[in-house]
């Protein structure tokens, strides 16, 4: 049980002001709901449809009911259940209730699956206050457990959306320090899949400053494998020339580290000449010494068919 506080005390102390303010208020809100009276009922009458249902939403109206209920663990079940059922006006007017409390729902455990929910049935144009509410709270919450979910949401169903825009360009200023974080490395792999060509564009760029430095990290390894999934053709090429920029030995040392090995395996499917470059350089006699020298390098060897006087362009083994 000590352990267990000197944890929580140690994360507490790791969060930002905003994230433990934002913490304490989602605590006293769940609190001051006392477990969320009537939860259970009302997941029941939404379940059991017709007059029940109507009733249910009815009682999801009262200002603060949505609110309070987002907090709890059954509560936020009823609300999504609702959003589900009721039209889009009705679902606008619900999402409604959560005007100025975005950021602390957004941290609760619970009710970030609220404002996921509201992102998939609703648009940013029926509920503005989203984007803008979470654009006020700055990019702190683009590196929260529970807050780039949130994000990922809206360039999966929105990004094409002038203010998901422009809070994606914003978030998009940090991309250093994102790539580099546990849950905000996620945002950016996102923005790669779903994003707009300028913010694919500037990913890559900021991957090509240091790629060879980044690949060594387990969250920047990621971005770079999706970069290579979901990038333009010259954006690809450009970290294929980035990585054969370095030394033959110096690629082979990082495609023979965990990671490194991520980075390394994504240029090697890259069609035609892309691939053979790396290839070519791979199969150079200083870089198939550092293969060798790990099970991880010699694990890429044979998988690629990086061994010494087989044909450039020879398929992958499986291929």
């Amino acid at each position: 049980l000590q352990q267990q506080q000197q944890q929580q005390q140690q994360h507490r102390q790791r969060q930002s002001p905003r994230h433990r303010r934002a913490s304490a208020a989602a605590t006293a809100a769940a609190a001051a709901g006392g477990g969320a009276p009537g939860a259970a009922r009302l997941k029941d009458q939404l379940d059991a449809g017709g007059d029940q249902f109507n009733a249910a939403i009815a009682s999801l109206r009262v200002p603060g009911t949505v609110r309070r209920l987002s907090f709890d663990a059954l509560g936020c079940r009823a609300v999504q259940l609702a959003l589900d059922g009721v039209d889009r006006w009705t679902a606008a007017e619900l999402a409604g209730d959560l005007r100025g409390c975005v950021a602390d729902v957004v941290v609760s455990p619970h009710g970030n699956y609220v404002v996921q929910k509201i992102i998939k049935v609703l648009t940013p144009h029926e509920v503005p206050f989203i984007v803008e509410e979470l654009s006020q709270a700055g990019h702190e919450l683009v590196s929260h457990e529970y807050g780039c979910r949130i994000f990922c949401r809206l360039l999966e169903h929105a990004a094409g959306e002038a203010s998901v825009a422009r809070l994606v360009d914003q978030v998009l200023l940090h991309t250093d320090s994102l790539l580099m974080h546990n849950f905000g490395h996620h945002v950016v792999e996102c923005a790669l899949e779903h994003g707009l060509p300028h913010q694919r564009r500037s990913i890559v760029a900021t991957l090509r400053s240091d790629l060879r430095g980044l690949a060594r990290s387990r969250s920047a390894a990621f971005v770079v494998e999706k970069a290579f999934l979901y990038g333009g053709a010259e954006e690809r090429q450009t970290l294929v020339d980035e990585l054969v920029a370095a030394p033959p030995s110096e690629l082979a040392q990082l495609a023979r580290m965990q990671f490194g090995s991520i980075v390394v395996r994504a240029a090697l499917r890259q069609p035609g000449p892309l691939s053979e470059r790396v290839r070519e350089h791979l199969m150079n006699p200083a870089a198939q010494k550092e293969l060798s020298s790990t099970r991880q390098g010699r694990r890429l060897v044979d998988e690629h068919r990086l061994w010494r006087g087989t044909a450039i362009g020879a398929p992958a083994a499986g291929a």
